[in-house]
């Protein structure tokens, strides 16, 4: 089982600003799709577009209803969790359909998920829209998707040619593809697997995740549980870290934010300030080659003897599917 380890990692220390005058937000061009419900359009939608969603190059409202209130798309679906992987598929379809050359980076998100929009684009800035991956916060089930597959609630960003991979090649197949399924992310990394989009790796420099599935405090205080068999504990691709570390300092994401809380979010991040601190960004990352870009850190061991003493990771290339290795 792994061990959960509280605080280990030393925050990291920016010393130099940013230098480049490049605008992320024209370079870094993300569409987000936002899965939601109409009974969640005024308690939850209407916060998200004042908030955050306002940072989006575009922000679509995918929901069974077209609500002109929030500006919502009726997707030919039946709502309830049976129906949220054709949802999603039809998302996917419609987003193709009518934007795909307009944008760079394609995002889902849940309508109670809180993204900040600038660490998104810092983070995506490093690679091409051309190539075939995506990120999220990543999981295990090596049984059905030896890659792995991201958290829906978390959010998982698509570039340009992962969804046209995943309209051209997976969305009729059902080899690929498989319809009427529940679990709605794991159906979405069994078909991205299946077409050969890389589940790339989002962690920062120290191993910090940066699309969080919980809330900050629950990651912040060890509070999901520090219970090995607990799910997120047994299931996550990389090992849990708990306490002042759990996090990136440029995270991306969090889950479970509603909507009174998005604007909480929103005040601690944007606005508040500690007198006399000063917090300086990093310089753009680098842009990475295509082989850099896709190969992506193997899981971490799962076992009792290797959990304890071992966070050693095994380099995959979703390229060459030969190069997957089992995860223990």
């Amino acid at each position: 089982m792994p061990t959960l380890h509280h605080s280990f990692l030393v925050s990291s220390n920016w010393s130099a600003p940013a230098s480049s005058s490049i605008n992320l937000t024209e370079s870094v061009r993300v569409l987000c799709w936002i899965m939601t419900t109409p009974e969640n359009h005024q308690s939850k939608v209407v916060h998200l577009q004042q908030t955050w969603g306002a940072r989006c190059n575009k922000l679509l409202i995918m929901s069974s209803v077209a609500d002109p209130t929030v500006g919502s798309i009726a997707l030919p679906v039946v709502e309830g969790r049976q129906g949220l992987w054709n949802k999603t598929r039809e998302a996917l379809r419609y987003i193709y359909e009518h934007h795909l050359e307009g944008y760079d980076w394609f995002l889902k998100a849940d309508d109670d998920t809180y993204v900040v929009m600038e660490n998104l684009r810092y983070f995506l800035y490093a690679y091409v829209p051309d190539l075939p991956i995506y990120f999220g916060s990543k999981f295990r089930y090596p049984d059905y998707v030896k890659q792995g597959y991201f958290s829906g609630g978390a959010g998982y960003v698509m570039s340009r040619e992962a969804v046209r991979r995943f309209y051209d090649k997976a969305l009729e197949d059902e080899a690929v593809c498989p319809l009427n399924r529940e679990v709605e992310d794991l159906e979405l990394g069994k078909c991205m697997e299946g077409v050969n989009v890389t589940a790339g790796d989002s962690r920062d420099e120290l191993g910090r995740k940066r699309f969080l599935p919980f809330q900050p405090v629950d990651h912040l205080t060890g509070s999901v549980s520090d219970d090995p068999e607990y799910w997120y504990n047994l299931y996550s691709f990389y090992e849990p870290i708990y306490g002042k570390n759990c996090c990136s300092d440029l995270a991306i994401s969090f889950h479970y934010i509603d909507g009174k809380r998005m604007h909480m979010m929103e005040y601690l991040i944007y606005s508040l300030h500690a007198w006399g601190k000063h917090w300086e960004s990093p310089p753009l990352p680098r842009r990475k080659t295509f082989d850099e870009a896709l190969t992506v850190a193997g899981p971490y061991p799962l076992s009792t003897k290797k959990a304890a003493t071992s966070t050693t990771e095994t380099d995959v290339t979703l390229e060459d599917s030969s190069n997957h290795v089992p995860i223990s």
